[in-house]
């Protein structure tokens, strides 16, 4: 098996793999846009012959007939390895408290980072003792990325308006010792943070691409036994439900912003239906975690019990 990392990504935008290999790509890919259209992908899809590629996307066939040159290969196994596994030891976490309403941890500054950080501070829900922002960013920035995200200028006026921050805020960078990749480790500077706030919304790597992709964020509320929703690609948490056997809190939470294909409009969805729930008083958010504890427990025991795997290993 030939391995690819990110660092590779060039190399395979502009080089032809052997076709008599195995090759396994790691990461992102780089994301899709709105026609399922990818780089690395496009390159590869024009070899004379059938090319074998594993990736960490479990594919739907509407993306496979896009590619029908590659076979492509999917391992639960290595999915494990790379974003789960570290969690494996960590069963003890601090009693949940409430004592805030929402948390989100956004590392690097990708173009979704830098919106869902925007906006979470505009509407007045961007704690900096919960959430953490490792990067400065202007307001001309950030309001520039939506001239790239296939808005029209009607649309492009009406949500510029929720994104402006003072400069203050942009220029701060608010860090929590975050070490990236090390997770067995960064769970402990995290745990205290996720078990004393309602709402955990994730951020998950390239929000703006059009096809889910599934890191390890998402497990950070799973082994606390907390709620969250994620900032992601269209329809991901209906794929983690589908393929990885993982269930939504669909008693309390409206997952229609989920099908929402744009990403400026999908965040701006998730906002809207969350904001409801920002002024609810602790008693209030301990009776809605109640009402979804059979399905926080049952997602617990799915991550421990390894049968995420078994689910998984539908797929492989």
């Amino acid at each position: 098996m030939k391995v690819y990392y990110p660092r590779d990504y060039k190399f395979l935008e502009h080089n032809k793999l052997d076709s008599d290999s195995y090759h396994f790509i790691y990461d992102h890919l780089c994301g899709f846009d709105e026609n399922y259209n990818n780089s690395i992908l496009q390159n590869q899809n024009q070899n004379n012959n059938t090319i074998k590629i594993g990736t960490e996307y479990i594919f739907d066939d509407n993306l496979k007939k896009k590619y029908p040159n590659i076979q492509f290969t999917f391992s639960s196994n290595i999915v494990k390895k790379l974003d789960f596994e570290q969690f494996e030891n960590y069963n003890i976490h601090p009693e949940l408290t409430f004592n805030n309403f929402l948390c989100s941890f956004n590392g690097s500054d990708h173009v979704s980072r830098q919106l869902l950080t925007a906006i979470l501070n505009n509407q007045k829900i961007f704690d900096p003792q919960f959430s953490s922002k490792n990067f400065s960013c202007s307001n001309d920035w950030i309001l520039g990325h939506l001239d790239y995200l296939n808005l029209d200028s009607d649309e492009k006026e009406l949500y510029r308006h929720f994104f402006k921050n003072d400069n203050y805020f942009n220029n701060q960078i608010y860090s929590f010792g975050h070490v990236q990749f090390d997770h067995k480790n960064n769970i402990y500077n995290l745990e205290d943070k996720l078990t004393q706030s309602f709402l955990h919304i994730v951020s998950e790597t390239m929000a703006t691409s059009y096809y889910p992709y599934y890191s390890e964020k998402f497990m950070y509320s799973i082994i606390t036994r907390g709620l969250f929703l994620s900032y992601a690609q269209p329809n991901w948490h209906h794929h983690l439900e589908k393929y990885y056997g993982f269930k939504k809190y669909d008693k309390i939470f409206d997952y229609g912003f989920d099908s929402v294909k744009n990403p400026v409009k999908r965040l701006i969805r998730l906002v809207e239906m969350i904001s409801k729930f920002k002024n609810l008083s602790v008693d209030d958010w301990q009776d809605l975690y109640l009402s979804e504890q059979d399905t926080i427990e049952y997602n617990y025991d799915h991550y421990f019990s390894k049968n995420y795997l078994t689910h998984l290993a539908q797929f492989d």
